[in-house]
């Protein structure tokens, strides 16, 4: 597909996203952090999270994936415990119903959101109104990050080197490489090599595109650094 033509789809459904921000099903998780122009598998098997994926089905297919403040198993009497503000939104890519009623989703997430405010429904699920948060660019536009972008597709390159093929690094330096906007450039590889959800949200949440390349770059360094001394990033 062209170049534009793939542009001018993510505009699309971005326009779909941002129609349904006023009522944004959110399906909250704890050390989940997604990003924008990357896909994630899930699978639902909670009653509540089945319901909020037939009804995103029945109608835009848009929802939110947000971040739970507490740790897994932390507060589980709570019926709406916190989630942190700022989340990934997007929409189901693709679906498989299972005979039982759970369900293997595919999402995209398109742009981040800041979750401004809970409303009360009589769903199963949550449901906020929600802000989308576009990239904030230095004055000069994404020229004035030429030589950081460099350096962020270096590190793709150098990755490459010291993982084996079988890892996905190569597809990985392709995809980085297609990529034109910086701020796109560096979700994808944060959300390829950072691991730690403390430091994948702390990407998530930096709306400022050269502090978050800033953050991605060290992240891609510290891996290389690693992988150099012959062992394996933790997990």
């Amino acid at each position: 597909m062209p170049q534009q033509e793939r542009a001018s789809g993510r505009r699309e459904l971005r326009d779909l996203v941002a129609r349904a921000a006023g009522t944004l099903k959110v399906f909250p998780l704890p050390g989940v952090v997604v990003f924008p122009g990357t896909p994630t598998p899930f699978h639902i098997f909670e009653p509540r999270y089945r319901a909020l994926v037939a009804d995103a089905l029945d109608g835009d297919r848009a929802l939110c994936v947000a971040t739970l403040e507490q740790a897994e198993g932390e507060g589980e009497s709570r019926e709406r415990p916190p989630v942190l503000p700022i989340a990934g939104a997007g929409v189901i890519e693709e679906d498989e119903r299972l005979p039982d009623g759970r369900y293997h989703i595919l999402f995209r997430c398109l742009t981040r959101v800041r979750l401004a405010e809970e409303l009360e429904s009589a769903k199963p699920y949550r449901e906020f109104r929600a802000e989308l948060l576009p990239d904030r660019l230095p004055p000069g536009g994404p020229q004035e990050l030429e030589r950081d972008t460099q350096a962020l597709l270096q590190l793709a390159y150098d990755l490459v080197r010291v993982l084996p093929e079988e890892s996905g690094a190569p597809e990985l330096a392709q995809a980085a490489a297609r990529l034109h906007a910086p701020g796109r450039l560096a979700d994808l590889l944060a959300a390829a090599v950072i691991a730690d959800p403390i430091l994948r949200y702390r990407a998530l949440e930096s709306l400022d595109v050269p502090r978050r390349m800033g953050l991605v770059a060290q992240e891609l360094a510290a891996v290389l650094l690693v992988m150099s001394k012959g062992k394996t990033p933790a997990a």
